[in-house]
């Protein structure tokens, strides 16, 4: 904030004329040009009420425990005692605690005969320009336990005396403004927010619009993810029971809403029909309309255009709705300033296309608890040169920063004009060069002199205003909002800003009347809705399911091929950022750098007001990739192994939100008795990996010839599964087959990495047999030969052996040539050598 430029000042001096709640703590912001309050007791201490809205939220079902929160303004200025306050002024400034009186006991009636009365206040926001301060009452309230006997409806009221005596209708009358609850259906009332007064700019012409503005309200509601929007009825509506007429003022007339205030039943577009300024739409016409005129260009047009509703006189007036959500409602009462800019242009405010309330996406309204809303910019400018321009800033949340920006460049204030060179001695002297006894000096024309207006300045010049000058600077400044929501700021927030101008007193000679812009002026309001979500945790996923066997889609691992997979993680706020992690790892696992993708995300959000917007943004996307060479020991592995996402914000104090964390877990399956090939591998050395030969892998896999070209990932079986029986062991199931407890243990996960010989019936292991030295006889055999076993073998494999021989050497003499590679390696071989004794086995 600064103070009012003097002469010679550069630049509009930009002041905050309000703050909210900022950083948790009282703050005042010094204003310019403020007026002098008024006279304890003086005209302006009668009816001090200026606005007011009640919501509530369910803190328990049964019996029902319900929050009230009331926020209300008056005058700032009133004169009691209790609305005094440690403001350098001595009344209430943000922070001060305070319990309003009047007329009448200002209470909270809960609707089931229970009241509440005095309240006390704590302020929020004031204003010392437009004379307001606002203060919020939180308190709770038990209603009777829900039963079939008992009711479930109320209707809660905020009232008391008596309304602000300036009004042009309704003045010092008693307010009410009445809040319907249903305790058993509904969780929460909607929540209205905006500025005590709301300046409205009366049409020029009959052919032009009737003014209008929203009423910004919102719901604590959120979607399970958060975007997902809500969907309820809301209807808007004029109260009816606004009040009273207070016997102690012996008036008889009840207050009531006025017609020309018209109100959108869905989306709360206020409507002020107070008809034209000028009685024709040729701007040469300058007759003015009578207040009061129902028929006409004059009349204000109705919710059917059709010009009925009398004309009103610029002034203040007070407007009472009701906004009914499901079951339940929330009232608001707030001032309509009407003014009128046939003299006096007012001052506006406006942002960038798509921020303003009712708009609303999640590109520019939505953030997360911990992270940055996206900074924005209002505007304010005037018509009128040379004049301050301050801002009214409604309750903001804590944390909210504010700064100004200051517009213009040219000389602020008085300054010299038509003066010529003087001599110093003889300031009324002109002269063009210093001589004996004149010293000559320049001219004062372009520098700052104090005025009044017309005063003589120094080598015959006159003091100019910089308005009749027109070298006053152009009026605009900006106001820039940041803030960084913390813990407990989840939510809907509306901002509402207007701005002031005001020209410096030492620049207001004579009347204000003759000096267009001496009067303080407001604008308009603007609003803007921001929705804060409670930081969600990361979402991970893994490609796991395609991955683990891309090629028969069998869903497990196998022995020989790397288990690859990618690991992957967002964040529905795109400004948090995953971190990926694995929990145990099995031996030889590894997982590749994390590395980053963006892409863009479309999110849909739908506003308080029913109005859906699409925002395209970049989001980050992590990826880490897994990697697994499964050991050959490792068949039959089962085993859950989980991956994490953890967010990247919250592990210090430079974040507030919450660190979160999300896993998947994906169970591996190592499958038994099978190898996937490698790149150009052959039988022979797949079956050297398990200590068999490439007969038995032949047999196993029923390949058309054992010079089969093996291609990459093909499975093959390297082993039989088998289930174990009732009286096995591992070392008799070692002799039956011809194989060693080692082999048994190498090809059986659970039995060799886990150091286990247990085994129980009906477990499946996995075997590579040796026909050459296993039992011949199966258990069920009743007089098992074992010592002729070997000779009962041999036997047959001779004689088997006799029969091939003498058959390909048949085809040889008959030639009939070739014979396969393995054929020519068996003749060989003596018939009467010991099968293994070769290379071959």
């Amino acid at each position: 904030a600064g103070r009012g430029g003097g002469a010679g000042r550069l630049g509009v001096v930009v002041a905050v004329a309000v703050l909210g709640l900022l950083s948790g703590s009282a703050m005042a912001v010094e204003v310019v040009n403020l007026p002098t309050p008024p006279p304890s007791g003086g005209p302006n201490n009668g009816g001090h009420f200026r606005f007011g809205t009640v919501s509530w939220n369910k803190l328990q079902h049964q019996p029902p425990k319900i929050r009230f929160t009331v926020e209300a303004a008056f005058r700032r200025t009133y004169a009691a005692t209790n609305f005094r306050g440690s403001g350098v002024d001595g009344f209430l400034i943000t922070g001060d605690t305070f319990k309003p009186s009047g007329l009448e006991t200002i209470m909270f009636d809960f609707g089931d005969g229970s009241m509440l009365s005095p309240i006390q206040f704590t302020a929020q926001a004031y204003s010392m320009s437009e004379d307001w301060v606002q203060g919020v009452a939180t308190f709770e309230h038990t209603y009777a336990a829900l039963s079939s006997s008992t009711p479930f409806e109320y209707q809660a009221a905020f009232k008391g005396c008596c309304r602000l005596s300036e009004l042009a209708a309704n003045a010092d009358t008693s307010w009410k403004l009445v809040s319907k609850l249903n305790v058993r259906d509904d969780d929460n009332s909607p929540r209205i927010t905006l500025l005590p007064v709301q300046t409205v700019v009366r049409k020029m012409r009959p052919a032009g619009v009737e003014p209008s503005m929203y009423v910004p309200a919102s719901d604590e509601i959120f979607g399970s993810t958060g975007l997902a929007p809500v969907s309820f009825t809301t209807v808007w509506e004029k109260a009816v029971d606004i009040g009273h007429a207070p016997v102690g003022l012996a008036m008889t007339v009840a207050p009531h809403n006025l017609a020309n205030v018209l109100v959108h039943p869905h989306d709360g577009l206020v409507t002020v029909a107070a008809g034209p300024i000028f009685a024709s739409d040729t701007t040469s016409v300058t007759t003015k309309c009578v207040a009061g005129t129902t028929t006409g260009p004059c009349a204000g047009l109705d919710g059917s255009n059709a010009g009925t509703l009398p004309g009103l006189d610029a002034g203040l007036y007070n407007v009472v709705l009701n906004l009914q959500q499901r079951s339940s409602s929330a009232p608001v009462e707030f001032m309509i300033r009407l003014v009128e800019e046939d003299v006096i242009p007012y001052p506006r405010v406006y942002a960038a296309p798509g921020l303003l309330y009712p708009a609303f996406s999640f590109a520019r309204h939505v953030s997360y608890v911990g992270f940055p809303i996206e900074a924005f910019q209002i505007s304010a400018s005037s018509a009128i040169p040379g004049v301050n321009i301050g801002f009214t800033v409604g309750r903001l949340p804590g944390g909210f920063r504010l700064s100004t920006v200051a517009g213009g460049t040219a000389v602020m204030g008085s300054h010299c004009i038509n003066g010529t060179a003087y001599c110093a001695e003889s300031p009324t002297t002109a002269c063009v060069s210093s001589s004996a006894g004149c010293t000559c000096a320049p001219a004062m024309t372009g520098l700052s002199c104090p005025g009044p207006d017309g005063a003589a300045c120094l080598g015959n010049g006159v003091c100019k205003a910089c308005w009749d000058m027109g070298t006053c600077p152009t009026s605009d400044g900006n106001l820039s909002f940041s803030w960084t929501p913390t813990a407990g700021q989840a939510g809907t927030h509306v901002v509402c800003v207007d701005a002031t101008v005001q020209r410096p007193v030492h620049l207001c000679q004579g009347t204000s009347a003759g000096k267009p812009g001496c009067d303080l002026l407001s604008s308009p309001p603007a609003c803007v809705s921001l929705e804060v979500y409670p930081d969600p945790a990361p979402r991970i996923w893994t490609t796991f399911a395609d991955e683990v066997d891309p090629y028969s889609h069998t869903g497990v691992a196998y022995l020989g091929r790397t288990l690859s997979f990618t690991v992957m993680a967002s964040d529905e706020n795109c400004r948090d950022l995953a971190v990926i992690s694995m929990g145990d790892m099995p031996p030889g696992a590894s997982m590749e750098p994390q590395i980053q993708t963006v892409e863009t995300v479309t999110a849909t959000v739908t506003s308080y007001i029913g109005a859906n917007t699409t925002s395209s943004v970049a989001c980050a996307k992590q990826h880490r990739r897994f990697n697994w060479r499964i050991p050959l020991t490792h068949g039959g592995y089962k085993g859950e192994h989980c991956f994490y996402a953890t967010d990247s914000c919250g592990e210090d104090d430079s974040c507030s939100a919450e660190l979160q964390t999300s896993e998947v877990c994906v169970e591996f399956v190592v499958a038994k008795c099978r190898y996937a090939v490698a790149r150009e591998q052959s039988i022979a050395e797949v079956a050297a990996h398990f200590g068999s030969d490439w007969i038995q892998v032949w047999n196993l896999n029923s390949l058309a010839s054992p010079d089969y070209t093996l291609f990459q990932n093909q499975v093959l079986n390297i082993g039989h599964p088998y289930i174990v029986q009732v009286g096995d062991t591992i070392l008799k199931l070692a002799r039956r087959f011809g194989t060693t407890e080692k082999a048994i243990l190498f090809l059986n996960y659970e039995l060799g990495v886990l150091n286990s010989h247990n085994i129980s019936v009906g477990q499946e292991i996995c075997l590579v047999a040796n026909s050459c030295f296993g039992e011949v006889q199966s258990v069920w055999d009743e007089n098992p030969m074992v010592d002729e076993s070997l000779d009962r073998w041999y036997a047959g494999v001779k004689t088997a052996y006799n029969a091939l021989r003498e058959a390909q050497n048949k085809r040889l003499a008959e030639g009939a040539g070739g014979g396969a590679g393995v054929a020519r390696r068996l003749l060989s071989v003596g018939a009467d050598e010991p099968m293994g004794s070769g290379e071959e086995g």
